[in-house]
């Protein structure tokens, strides 16, 4: 009977937490639509013809909407709560879409693109958080892998709709219903209960918690007081000089952790990857296809392991794994160049970057930037991890190709090696572990900790006032 609740339990949040990672996937599915239309577009099979230029831009496009909407998303999800927050993704993500399918001049898309962007920048501040909160301590970081897991979903969704269905405005159709559903979908999502609790409504949290969950009233009792533990009394104390005051360790983490994502060229991977390939026996539409199963294949160990191991070995495992996959994948490059050429070395390591890179890299931030922070800062340290991801990928992918012509190809390889080392031995020397811990448990544990920096001066924030 017991093991039954637990399920039943389990399933409501397990399907709460797949309606809240919706607007992941479909930020997935806008982040990989450019690879089939470029296609589409070379054989003069869409509506629109841009040159290389305005491609360029009409990608780029994307970024500038997410870091543009960054800042606006996290004040979004504490003034409105996380639920409408998210829910506001789908409007502007279908009127994108609709761009798309009726416009017939350049600036429709690059009006489309700016609005996917300012949806994708919605997505990745609100999703994470809302996930985090919903989930319960045990199953808190296998649920978290839903964020990472819907993207690269959504990537292959674009992939494969684009492969099969060949054709541009059968492509912004399906690619709009998936919108339609998902604001649908939404309205039936609850709220999350430390929004609730933050907004002075307890009853209410309560109301969420024996809702998503199968327990008797003094579990309730204890999880009820856990969300109070984990937020301020003060729904308007969590400013940015909280952030940067009260909560700057965890900050410097999760900062430090966003550029290391970027760094370690997963980014380059999804836009280069082809063009590495190049001049090999792999089409790009089976390369993209074949890479975007590695993703979900890494799923499979992350979820075993997450909860049971912890996030800080498996964040080590990821760095070094990485590291020494870029080097793989820099050595062969230099030899291909020097004895002439081989792919099946070549996807293989670049395959095993991919996979190291999505053990650990890309769907621990989403755990760490959720579980460091109370709720009253925990949208600005979302947002301040976006703007973090958004500025250090425009940086690597503006400057691979300078580099390459420079240096070579393998020249950037080399770097993600290093950048990724790098990254490896800050977790080994820095990074707390947090598994099974209760967002109130991980609070003392850093304020702890900066007391021991601080040799015992700054005093321990108070997180048990309610």
């Amino acid at each position: 009977m017991e093991h039954s609740q637990l399920s039943s339990g389990s399933s409501r949040q397990i399907a709460a937490c797949i309606v809240a990672s919706l607007p992941v996937f479909m930020a997935g599915i806008v982040l990989g639509w450019p690879s089939p239309v470029m296609e589409y577009m070379s054989a003069g099979q869409a509506p629109v013809s841009l040159t290389s230029a305005q491609m360029s831009w009409m990608v780029a496009c994307i970024d500038i909407g997410n870091f543009a909407m960054a800042v606006p998303a996290g004040w979004l999800m504490d003034q409105i709560g996380r639920k409408y927050a998210v829910t506001a993704s789908a409007p502007i993500m279908f009127v994108g879409w609709m761009f798309i399918l009726f416009g017939r001049q350049v600036w429709c898309l690059f009006v489309a693109r700016l609005l996917h962007g300012a949806a994708v920048g919605i997505a990745w501040v609100v999703a994470p958080a809302y996930v985090g909160e919903m989930a319960s301590i045990r199953i808190r970081g296998k649920l978290s892998l839903l964020v990472q897991l819907s993207y690269a979903l959504g990537l292959l969704f674009s992939y494969f709709a684009g492969w099969l269905l060949g054709d541009y405005i059968t492509l912004t159709i399906a690619s709009a219903c998936v919108s339609v559903m998902s604001g649908v979908l939404f309205l039936f999502l609850p709220e999350s209960p430390y929004y609730l609790m933050l907004d002075g409504r307890p009853d209410d949290a309560a109301k969420c918690l024996w809702s998503l969950r199968s327990y008797t009233d003094d579990d309730l009792q204890t999880e009820l007081l856990s969300v109070k533990d984990s937020i301020s009394n003060n729904r308007n104390k969590g400013s940015i000089g909280d952030l940067l005051n009260r909560d700057r360790w965890p900050l410097v983490i999760v900062i430090v952790l966003a550029v290391l994502q970027m760094a370690c060229g997963a980014g380059v991977l999804e836009a280069y990857a082809a063009s590495i390939m190049s001049n090999t026996r792999i089409s790009t539409n089976a390369l993209a296809v074949y890479l975007g199963l590695v993703v979900l294949v890494a799923a499979v160990p992350f979820a075993l392991v997450v909860d049971r191991c912890g996030r800080r070995p498996l964040m080590i495992v990821s760095c070094f794994g990485t590291a020494a996959c870029h080097a793989s994948v820099a050595t062969v490059l230099w030899c291909r160049d020097v004895v002439g050429h081989s792919w099946l070395p070549l996807f293989g390591s670049i395959a095993g970057a991919q996979f190291f890179i999505n053990v650990g890299l890309m769907p621990l931030l989403s755990v760490v930037q959720c579980e460091y922070f109370p709720s009253d800062t925990r949208a600005l340290a979302d947002t301040a991890v976006v703007m973090a991801v958004t500025i250090t990928s425009t940086v690597m992918i503006t400057t691979y190709q300078p580099l390459a012509d420079a240096l070579g190809v393998s020249a950037n390889f080399i770097v993600y090696s290093v950048a990724s080392l790098a990254g490896g031995l800050f977790c080994c020397l820095f990074m707390p572990e947090t598994k099974r811990k209760s967002f109130a448990e991980i609070q003392v544990d850093f304020h702890k900790t900066e007391q021991l920096a601080d040799s015992g001066v700054q005093k321990l924030c108070d997180y048990q006032e309610i």
